[in-house]
């Protein structure tokens, strides 16, 4: 009985550390970003980069109904993105010149069913465009967006320690680039989706927990037996 009294003692003590805030960084296993330029046309590129997310998880796994919030993020384009601007000029977006760096996310949202949910979040943009032909120049910018963008987020549930968490993030990323040589200006969306994989570690507290446990447990027998 007193063994029993320990394990479930153990047990009692790992329950905190199962449940709350786990901190996944997502390494993106493949994405897309997507240029469009209204009135003028779109082209695309992939992506690559990382993204992170804590989940707030009740059981020692990823559920639906835990709630999450993005946390950091690192993704940019791997190809140049290039459109002609009414025949006049190109725009060009080079490797690695359009960047989400970061989120802010105020209210965590809801893993729904199918592990699917949206939040409202604002994002941090990195951007540099170069414009040549009839004339030449380059914008950049480096901002947050300013409003709450709809992010639809997924996620694979039923995730336990030591396996791999796969979530997908698909956001547009508005913005407006004024060209005073034509007179005009530009407005810009960046649509982007990514999928990500993340390997749960094991809590190393938990971990230390059970070796405390499994060792009274010992010591107790070990007393018995003598």
């Amino acid at each position: 009985m007193r063994v029993g009294g320990i394990v479930a003692v153990v047990c009692l003590l790992a329950a905190p550390v199962m449940a709350g805030p786990v901190a996944y960084e997502f390494d993106v296993a493949y994405g897309n970003i997507f240029l469009n330029i209204e009135d003028v046309g779109s082209t695309y590129s992939g992506m690559t980069g990382s993204f992170g997310m804590v989940i707030y998880q009740s059981d020692c796994h990823i559920g639906e109904s835990d709630t999450f919030i993005l946390d950091g993020s690192g993704l940019y384009n791997t190809g140049h993105m290039q459109l002609s601007l009414l025949g006049l000029a190109t725009a060009n977006v080079l490797n690695a010149s359009a960047r989400i760096l970061d989120f802010a996310q105020p209210d965590p949202g809801h893993i729904g069913p199918g592990g699917v949910g949206v939040v409202l979040t604002d994002a941090y943009l990195a951007a540099t465009v170069l414009v040549s032909g009839a004339f030449t120049t380059t914008f950049t910018t480096n901002t947050w967006a300013g409003i709450l963008l709809p992010v639809t987020v997924g996620i694979t549930t039923s995730v336990e320690r030591s396996d791999i968490a796969e979530a997908s993030i698909g956001i547009i990323f508005p913005y407006e680039v004024g060209i005073p040589d034509l007179g005009f200006t530009l407005t810009l969306d960046l649509i982007i989706q990514v999928v990500g994989t993340a390997h749960v570690v094991p809590d190393p507290a938990l971990g230390g927990l059970t070796v405390l446990g499994l060792g009274g447990a010992g010591a107790w027998l070990r007393r018995r037996r003598s």
